[in-house]
C-alpha cells in the first residue's frame, strides 16, 4: 500500500523527492560540511526506506519551486521536523554556521539590514575597510553625473 503512495508522490513531486534523497545521501556519506548532521529516523531512507519520503512529504509538503531549497533553522541541529523549512538562497546563505557564530558573519546581516548587498560588504572588506564601517555606511545612491548632464 505504501509503495503506491511513494511512487505516486515521487512521480508527482520529483524535485521534492530529489531534495529528500540528496539530503539523505549527504548525511550518510558524511560529506565535509555535514559530518555531525543526521536525518531523523522517520525521514531517513536508510532507516525507514520509502516510508521516509512519505513522512518527509507529510511534514514538509511539496517544494517544486526552483527558487527554494531545504534549510535547517538551527544550523547545529539535524534534519528533523521543526528544524527544517523551504527558503530562498539568500535566506539560506545567511543561515550558516559562519553567519551565526563568526563576528564578521554577523556583520553581513547588519549590512543587509542597512541596504548593503553581500557583495558590496565583502568588496569593502577586501579594499581595507573596517568591518563595522563596511556594514554600516550606506552606499551613495545619488546621481554622480548630474553636473555633467546636457540640458
Amino acid at each position: 500500500m505504501n509503495r503506491g503512495i511513494y511512487t505516486g508522490l515521487r512521480k508527482a513531486y520529483p524535485r521534492t523527492w530529489r531534495i529528500w534523497y540528496r539530503m539523505n545521501r549527504r548525511c550518510e556519506q558524511n560529506e565535509k560540511n555535514y559530518v555531525d548532521v543526521e536525518v531523523v529516523d522517520e525521514w531517513n531512507y536508510y532507516e525507514s526506506g520509502e516510508q521516509g519520503f512519505i513522512n518527509f512529504f507529510d511534514e514538509m509538503g511539496p517544494c517544486e519551486d526552483p527558487n527554494l531549497s531545504i534549510d535547517r533553522i538551527n544550523t547545529f541541529g539535524h534534519y528533523e521536523p521543526g528544524n527544517c523549512r523551504w527558503v530562498t538562497k539568500d535566506i539560506q546563505a545567511n543561515n550558516t554556521k559562519f553567519h551565526t557564530t563568526h563576528p564578521r558573519g554577523k556583520l553581513v546581516k547588519v549590512a543587509l539590514k542597512n541596504g548593503i548587498t553581500r557583495s558590496t560588504f565583502y568588496q569593502r572588506c577586501r579594499r581595507g575597510w573596517n568591518h563595522e564601517d563596511a556594514a554600516n555606511i550606506k552606499p551613495y545612491l545619488g546621481n554622480r553625473y548630474k553636473d555633467h548632464l546636457c540640458e
